[in-house]
């Protein structure tokens, strides 16, 4: 074969190629819709993820064998009330401490995916936004055990030019996670150790430490 010709033989290889190295490389690696998301403006929201009971009115402990006379028992529960009322909501999680008041009125907070929304910001920084689409966008960060309940503390909701946005329902404490307005790109989605971890650290970045059941 003439090298002319075979010069335009290796050309058109390469031409051919070139496609499907790029498929192989970059945000390509990443499963969709993740992989259209490094451009988009992305919303956390610390999420109250246990429904409080409604209208519980505070009380003291109660120390048994030893009543406690009624107007100690109301002046116990207007310093607990004041307490919460102080006190940023969701600060404390709903039952935490014995006796406190628990969180009224919940049907006039606002919601995430019908969560509880106790704090919401813009998430500004690359680096952490670069991890959720690196943790979310790859099927070996996921595993099938999980824990047999959902109460998330975290969610996620990422703009997107071409569909609704891509909205994630977060629970470090059962290890698992859901999606809203995209179909879930991967078989199984509880967390691996390692996921968890990544996760864990996210949450502690935006919000301090994770509570119990987040």
């Amino acid at each position: 074969m003439p090298r002319t010709a075979m010069a335009q033989k290796h050309v058109a290889i390469l031409l051919f190629l070139a496609p499907l190295a790029a498929l192989t490389t970059g945000c390509a690696g990443v499963a969709a819709p993740f992989n259209e998301l490094d451009k988009s403006q992305v919303t956390v929201m610390r999420l109250q993820g246990q429904e409080a009971p409604q209208n519980q009115q505070a009380q003291l402990p109660q120390i048994p064998g030893l009543p406690i006379p009624p107007e100690l028992q109301q002046m116990g529960q207007q310093a607990l009330q004041g307490l919460s009322q102080m006190l940023p909501p969701g600060l404390i999680p709903p039952g935490l401490i014995p006796g406190a008041p628990m969180q009224q009125n919940q049907a006039n907070l606002p919601r995430f995916k019908n969560f509880v929304v106790l704090a919401q910001m813009p998430l500004t920084d690359e680096d952490q936004k670069a991890e959720l689409i690196d943790i979310f966008g790859h099927e070996s960060n996921f595993q099938a055990e999980h824990g047999q309940c959902f109460t998330p503390g975290l969610g996620v909701s990422m703009t997107r030019q071409n569909g609704p946005p891509v909205d994630l329902l977060i629970s470090i404490g059962c290890n698992q996670a859901m999606g809203d307005g995209f179909k879930w790109p991967h078989p199984v989605n509880g967390f691996t150790p390692e996921t968890r971890t990544r996760l864990t650290k996210v949450y502690e970045k935006l919000w301090g430490p994770v509570p119990p059941g987040a």
